[in-house]
């Protein structure tokens, strides 16, 4: 027999269901908050737009790196390298970090930073390691890379005419007569280069400047592979007179331009030791460094 089967069950019995209430668009609460989600949703897809640039960017410039190392004494192909790599460096400062200058123009470009940093950085280490080949051949005196207000004055920029949103371009006969003519000033805009950025990004030039170090071992080019590892040393020096203990991210770097400047020491010592042979065997890396040898940073 069912419980409660002659009484009957209170909870079985259908509930009445409240109608919604409607909201009030006149309520000024109500209208904030839908300003905030209108601000919140172009803020995520202009967030998402930067990401997609900054990815093409980091792209680009991981295979400019990859044509710069291409770059072999025995084939004499330096010059043409070097012409490709300007040109498509300047490509994407003209393109592609215009059109994130353009998504940063009239906003706080530091909300935006974690979305262009990784393109940025990649960008610096390519763009510094273009400079720092073409003045190789150069004087010791004159081998340098541009700092962030050199990158600054390069990416400014200047609106295209009749871009500008929101202009009505119809107009009468009667008003082109009664109105005169004034030509709009094109406005200017840049891309703001984060010296912070900049620090970072040039730090992962100690990279490839490793790696061209033994390349050059590998094509016999001792002298190159000997200029390359003072140049490491001396990048070495300057970071690690930075006290900085708080930027994670900066020690971790130069955590790696010590390994960096390691085997570039380690290549160098095979080339004095071993004369032309070091060309031939190459340079053994199993030698970890002691753990206790102190830099003064740690």
């Amino acid at each position: 027999m069912p419980k409660n089967g002659s009484g009957g069950n209170r909870n079985n019995a259908p509930r009445k269901r409240q109608p919604a209430a409607q909201l009030d668009e006149e309520n000024p609460i109500i209208q904030a908050f839908r300003n905030y989600s209108a601000e919140l949703t172009m803020k995520h897809d202009r967030h998402e737009r930067i990401v997609k640039l900054s990815r093409d960017i980091t792209i680009e410039s991981k295979r400019i790196i990859f044509l710069l190392h291409s770059i072999d004494s025995r084939k004499q192909n330096k010059e043409k390298v070097l012409e490709e790599a300007r040109q498509r460096l300047a490509k994407l400062i003209e393109v592609n970090f215009r059109a994130v200058a353009l998504e940063l123009r009239d906003q706080d470009v530091y909300q935006f930073r974690g979305a262009y940093s990784p393109g940025l950085q990649e960008f610096i280490e390519a763009y510094t390691y273009m400079e720092y080949l073409c003045s190789e051949d150069g004087a010791k005196e004159n081998k340098s890379v541009s700092d962030w207000q050199a990158l600054q004055a390069v990416m400014q920029y200047v609106e295209e005419a009749g871009k500008a949103k929101g202009e009505d371009t119809s107009v009468t006969e009667v008003e082109a007569v009664a109105e005169p003519v004034v030509e709009e000033v094109p406005k200017k805009f840049q891309f703001f280069v984060d010296p912070t950025e900049y620090v970072l990004g040039l730090s992962d030039l100690t990279g490839e400047l490793m790696r061209r170090c033994i390349n050059s071992l590998g094509s016999g080019d001792t002298d190159t592979c000997l200029e390359t590892c003072k140049t490491l040393q001396h990048f070495y020096t300057g970071y690690i007179s930075l006290h900085c203990p708080r930027a994670r991210e900066l020690w971790r770097k130069i955590t790696t331009m010590r390994q960096s400047v390691l085997k570039a020491e380690n290549v160098c010592y095979n080339v004095k030791v071993r004369g032309g042979e070091a060309a031939k065997w190459g340079a053994t890396f199993d030698q970890k460094p002691a753990e206790e040898v102190d830099e003064g940073f740690y």
